[in-house]
């Protein structure tokens, strides 16, 4: 029985040019240990998630973006349940990968892969390191997805135009640039358009409508690895949210790029909330991200979100040590 089971989207950043080779070494590197998945879209994912599942694997590789990882872990949890996940190694082929950053994986795919079957083949144990999951239910889904990260308001129409445009270390510097002049010039327009909702956090209703943007995410760093939350969440039980409103950054701008690698606490006025909650619940939402995966919709929709379920994820520097 093969233990390791290897999800590629030929799609990804990486892997759009040399698919083939790829393959090939990665075949090379984990031999008959490990089946090997490409996929041409996420509609082929629950078939795969399927087999693995019954082949009992203890690792579940990911090629691919963070956006793919959503996409993966959300079939993998619908279709077979929560208990006795398998160890996630994201494999950084993506646009963004900071699931993969914020564990410590900055090495290309192949090189985490080598250390991995060294790993498995002369030690009894295998570090990891342990993140919760957000569970997102949107009332106009069937289903509920999984992820990391989950994002509106200024970060979501950032994350379009980054697309849009491109993707890539120059697109995100010229964006980052013209969101800084934009933000200095008090633009309340396009990106600054402030998010006409009603928010709740832990099921209380915060008194003011309209943000700027919401950040929800079980990640310790963001982004570009920004080190921009305040509290500990406790995987599982709890996830930080960081809640932002027109006032707050008006304010505050020359406190942001210090926030964006100390954080910032939460102010006395409530435009500015940075903390760990339980639960958050969103009505009137017109558009988000989670992990990269884009969700529009020309209606409004309600959204909640909960902590989802703990996952272990390959790390060499990880925070304990698994039996195989």
């Amino acid at each position: 029985m093969k233990s390791i089971g290897i999800i590629l989207n030929p799609s990804a950043r990486i892997n759009k040019k040399k698919t083939a080779n790829i393959i090939e070494e990665l075949k090379e590197i984990f031999g008959g240990s490990a089946i090997l998945c490409p996929t041409s879209g996420k509609e082929e994912i629950p078939e795969v998630i399927k087999g693995f599942y019954q082949q009992e694997i203890k690792f579940l590789l990911i090629s691919g973006g963070d956006g793919t990882i959503c996409n993966v872990l959300t079939s993998y949890i619908n279709i077979c349940g929560q208990d006795k996940l398998p160890i996630i190694v994201p494999l950084m082929g993506g646009t963004i990968n900071m699931i993969g950053a914020d564990v410590g994986l900055r090495e290309n795919q192949l090189s985490v892969c080598r250390k991995l079957i060294e790993i498995i083949k002369h030690k009894e144990k295998i570090p990891i390191t342990q993140r919760g999951l957000l569970e997102v239910n949107d009332e106009r889904l069937s289903q509920a997805n999984y992820g990391f990260t989950w994002i509106d308001g200024l970060l979501f129409r950032f994350m379009i135009d980054y697309y849009t445009k491109g993707a890539g270390v120059q697109v995100a510097s010229m964006l980052a640039i013209k969101t800084i002049l934009m933000s200095l010039a008090d633009s309340e327009n396009g990106i600054f358009k402030q998010i006409d909702s009603s928010v709740h956090i832990d099921k209380k209703e915060l008194p003011k409508k309209k943000h700027i943007f919401i950040i929800s995410s079980c990640l310790k760093r963001f982004v570009f690895g920004f080190n921009i939350f305040n509290d500990k969440p406790d995987p599982g039980r709890s996830f930080n949210t960081i809640y932002m409103r027109g006032p707050y950054l008006r304010k505050s701008r020359h406190k942001i790029p210090i926030g964006l690698y100390r954080g910032l606490k939460s102010d006395d006025s409530g435009d500015f909330i940075n903390q760990a909650v339980k639960n958050l619940r969103i009505e009137r939402n017109k558009g988000y991200i989670i992990d990269g995966e884009i969700y529009e919709h020309e209606k409004e929709t309600e959204i909640i979100i909960s902590p989802g379920p703990k996952v272990n994820i390959f790390s060499p520097s990880g925070e304990k040590e698994l039996s195989i």
